[in-house]
């Protein structure tokens, strides 16, 4: 039984993917689920831990701060939209009468494709040609096979 593992984004390339994968690997994944997964973007900004300002020789500090509370928003939002991606994913894999498994995390995605190859002990992983060049340089590295989708 192999496990494979497609990772998608929100382009049409990436869905273009999937079906591609559903429909051309269909004897593969029979017998086993397909792992779907979908990175969400990190924030690009770093929150200060604290707000000071002075009062004469005096500095008040504060122990919070106005872009914690944006960053959290900015979480959720891209946790919804990674949500909603899997979902339509999921719902592509059900037309074709295949199971799937999806995930999604945030950080470095060399690390958790490396991290979820062996947890879930992935066989093949399947990218789209569009997707970015980073993601491209770190699979090499993998211990399982990896299919490029033009």
């Amino acid at each position: 039984m192999k496990k494979v593992m497609v990772i998608i984004d929100e382009s049409n390339s990436s869905y273009d993917l999937l079906v591609w994968v559903l429909t051309n690997l269909k004897d593969v994944i029979d017998s086993s689920k397909v792992v779907i997964f979908a990175k969400q973007p990190q924030n690009s900004f770093t929150p200060p831990t604290a707000l000071s300002s002075s009062v004469g020789f005096a500095q008040i500090f504060y122990p919070f701060s106005a872009n914690a509370e944006l960053m959290r928003l900015a979480q959720e939002k891209n946790t919804k939209i990674a949500l909603g991606i899997l979902e339509k994913a999921k719902k592509l894999c059900g037309n074709h009468g295949v199971k799937a498994e999806t995930f999604t995390d945030v950080g470095d995605v060399k690390d958790i494709i490396h991290k979820t190859i062996q947890e879930r002990k992935i066989n093949l992983i399947a990218i789209s040609d569009q997707q970015n060049l980073t993601l491209k340089k770190c699979l090499p590295t993998t211990e399982c096979s990896l299919v490029v989708v033009k």
